[in-house]
């Protein structure tokens, strides 16, 4: 008989990894008008667009760079679409504000393929971010839906589930993309963080604050599928995400929302709280004339990339072991905390767009840095995006060229 000290034991479970925990927020003492933040996130893009063109090693000729330009050309386009809206009080400036806060999260994507460390740049790049996250929660059509409460309507349950299945069919397409990806830590990395995000909305309860909080989250997969599609070798490129066609019928759910939902223009002027660590305030003196001009500039400059460059850019980042993640304590990153504003699925008044990565990391035993994804399995699922060859979207989107969307 085997005695029990010679019995094989079960590898025992290593303990999970704490928990982050992100400090509540807390205000500032500032406020801000819609107009204001526009203005403040405005001069924040003059900033970052004026930095970065001083900065020789960001020359716009040079391949690297050139996804980052494409989406500063976005970026400006979307700004003035915003500020017209605004001017107009139409629903051009809710669609614009969406738009901008996905082309935010193209730019920061793109921003790691620069290589650089421009401070400025990178300081400036948040200053924006904060400024748009306060006009997408604050000023927004779903800021007034989730003040008026309530229960989810018929027609909103609809929606909702047209969006969850929409992002269970990207977490299926992404699973293909899976094997090609496993090579390539960036675009693993980036596939990983899209999966989840999906699934955080396909599983998500059928309640007001989690159906607004997957319209928010929308802005950031769109954004990130753009990015990361610069990531993608010549081998499988054909295989990546159409984004136009695969956003399509989830920007017809929120441009229905836009449509349908009221909003009193009013409260555009009443000052809402900026928190602590969100502050968007620049201290560079910047003339409006200037503002205007470098945000035209950027918007009409065109920006041509040749199959050869994207090809140079996707093998160059493959052996570049800096173009690794867009995590906000990288120092070249522009990411930061207030990238997850409004995205508070279960409603208790916190920010928890990335809770699943959080337990993800206490569940993966192995002590890797793969992450296991929502839906039981540890293949953390990829996604998919398209060319920004400037071809138009259908739904109303933007277009990876700048161009105005409908």
């Amino acid at each position: 008989m085997t005695s029990p000290a010679a019995q094989t034991s079960p590898k025992p479970k290593s303990s999970p990894k704490p928990k982050k925990q992100k400090a509540p927020k807390t205000p500032s003492g500032k406020k801000a008008t819609a107009k204001q933040a526009l203005d403040g996130g405005r001069k924040a893009f003059a900033a970052l667009t004026k930095a970065a063109r001083a900065d020789k090693s960001l020359d716009p000729k040079t391949p690297k760079n050139k996804p980052f330009w494409v989406s500063t050309k976005k970026m400006g386009q979307q700004l003035n679409r915003a500020q017209k809206g605004l001017a107009a009080k139409n629903d051009d400036f809710f669609k614009a504000i969406g738009d901008a806060r996905s082309t935010e999260q193209q730019m920061k994507i793109n921003w790691q393929l620069t290589g650089s460390k421009n401070n400025q740049v990178i300081e400036n790049g948040k200053k924006l971010g904060r400024s748009l996250a306060l006009l997408r929660t604050d000023f927004s059509k779903e800021a007034a839906r989730k003040k008026k409460g309530g229960d989810l309507t018929q027609a909103e349950k609809q929606q909702f589930a047209k969006l969850k299945a929409q992002q269970t069919a990207l977490l299926g397409k992404i699973k293909t993309l899976e094997a090609k990806a496993k090579e390539d830590k960036a675009l693993a990395h980036g596939l990983g963080k899209i999966a989840k995000r999906a699934n955080k909305i396909a599983k998500a309860p059928d309640t007001l604050d989690a159906y607004l909080a997957a319209l928010y989250l929308l802005d950031q997969i769109e954004g990130m599928i753009y990015g990361y599609d610069y990531y993608v070798d010549k081998g499988w490129r054909a295989d990546w995400i159409d984004v136009p066609a695969w956003s399509r019928d989830w920007d017809a759910v929120y441009t229905d929302f836009v449509a349908t939902e009221p909003y009193e223009w009013v409260l555009v002027d009443n000052p809402a709280d900026i928190d602590t660590g969100e502050e968007f305030e620049v201290a560079e003196m910047i003339s409006d004339p200037e503002i205007d001009a470098i945000e035209d500039a950027a918007e009409s400059e065109p920006i041509d990339m040749s199959e050869g460059e994207r090809d140079q850019v996707a093998e160059g980042q493959d052996a570049d072991p800096a173009v690794e993640s867009d995590d906000t304590d990288d120092d070249d990153s522009m990411e930061d905390d207030s990238d997850d504003d409004g995205e508070d699925f279960d409603g208790d008044g916190e920010d928890d767009a990335d809770d699943e990565e959080e337990a993800d990391d206490a569940d993966d035993d192995d002590g890797d840095d793969e992450g296991d994804d929502d839906d039981g399995d540890d293949d953390g699922d990829d996604d998919d995006g398209n060319d920004d060859d400037g071809s138009d979207d259908d739904d109303g989107g933007d277009d990876d060229d700048g161009g105005d969307d409908e």
